[in-house]
């Protein structure tokens, strides 16, 4: 398993690297009013309009920290199998390196949690504990339907 890691507060987490479509700087956000707190805003990339989770929030914890190494991990986070991209934006402390884990690793399967269906297996690294977060899995249906359920993507 090819990952993706980065920081959310001190604790490691991870995302699989064929769902990452770039990773790009922190940049300012269109607000959207009456939205979920962890859906922090909208964002122009190349032309589509995204939406921005903060992970730290999504978690029930602090925001992610405006610092120079806060960065936004653009993901598909369409369901499996999908005819269009479903791009997520992901707000993301440190985001680190590139790692490839193997099954042996992996020492905590994924997590059956109704407030938490992203989480995904623990895997034992280097650095310490990593958790995988499973990115079609971070929206619930109805937030999903609410951002891509209609949406005619602009050409």
């Amino acid at each position: 398993m090819l990952v993706l890691m980065f920081r959310v507060a001190d604790d490691l987490y991870a995302i699989r690297a064929g769902r990452v479509v770039e990773v790009v700087p922190q940049v300012a956000l269109r607000a959207l009013p009456h939205a979920p707190e962890f859906l922090t805003g909208l964002f122009d990339y190349r032309g589509r309009v995204v939406p921005v989770i903060d992970l730290g929030l999504l978690m029930g914890r602090r925001a992610c920290q405006p610092r120079l190494s806060t960065r936004i991990i653009v993901v598909d986070a369409a369901l499996q199998p999908a005819t269009e991209r479903h791009l997520l934006g992901l707000v993301a402390e440190q985001v680190s390196d590139v790692k490839r884990f193997d099954d042996a690793q992996v020492i905590f399967p994924p997590m059956d949690l109704e407030q938490a269906r992203y989480l995904g297996t623990i895997v034992r690294a280097d650095e310490g504990l990593v958790q995988v977060i499973e990115v079609e899995r971070v929206l619930t249906d109805t937030l999903r339907n609410a951002l891509f359920g209609k949406m005619t993507e602009a050409r």
